[in-house]
């Protein structure tokens, strides 16, 4: 996996989105410097001090934004997360039916991990322990002001026999299993090819897999 020409510009753009400001440029350090350092050992092995190292910010500093380690590896994802979460909101708010929904939901998730792919596999990596953690109630409340709206058109487009009368629980996995799939296989090197080349293949393939017969 090369790294995307500019995402070292945008992962300070998405830090600056989460820690605004001169005041925030501390949390902004330890959260820069700590992505590197989780993705390479793992939250569970990455140490506080590991991470005062990198930084260049004292421990003190740290416990104050933070608490603890896990509290920078929550705030570390939520930027993330928010931020992808930003992005698929501006692609799919203005789509008119379930189809265009599909397709700018698949087009802005694989291409927010191309543009991300550090922070993306973070992401991957990351949430099931923030998930288990004491941040959990703060995931699932993002997930739902996430997929609401979305979950809302694919309704309506199974009351208008666009989409084929699933289960409900189904549906998010064949919307975007396909394309999280091929994503986890770019991060991880088993794929050559960005995701962004097959974006139009991928929601098509979705689309299809939730389309009225």
């Amino acid at each position: 996996m090369k790294r995307p020409r500019g995402s070292t510009s945008r992962l300070a753009a998405v830090l600056e989105r989460a820690s605004p400001g001169e005041r925030g440029a501390s949390r902004r350090a330890v959260l820069e410097h700590a992505l590197p350092c989780f993705n390479a050992r793992g939250i569970e092995a990455a140490t506080i001090e590991e991470l005062r190292q990198r930084s260049g910010q004292s421990v003190g500093t740290i416990y104050h934004h933070f608490r603890n380690k896990e509290g920078v590896a929550a705030a570390l994802f939520f930027a993330g997360f928010d931020d992808q979460s930003r992005v698929i909101a501006e692609r799919t708010e203005a789509t008119s039916d379930a189809h265009a929904t599909v397709i700018e939901l698949v087009g802005a998730y694989v291409g927010w991990v191309t543009a991300l792919p550090e922070l993306a596999a973070f992401l991957f990596m990351a949430r099931e322990t923030v998930a288990q953690g004491p941040h959990g109630d703060a995931l699932r409340e993002r997930l739902e002001a996430r997929y609401a709206p979305i979950d809302a058109r694919l309704v309506e487009g199974v009351r208008a026999g666009l989409i084929a009368a699933l289960p409900a629980a189904l549906i998010p996995a064949l919307v975007l299993g396909g394309a999280e799939s091929y994503c986890r296989a770019w991060l991880a090197g088993r794929r050559q090819t960005r995701p962004t080349a097959y974006a139009g293949l991928l929601a098509e393939a979705a689309w299809r897999s939730i389309a009225a017969p």
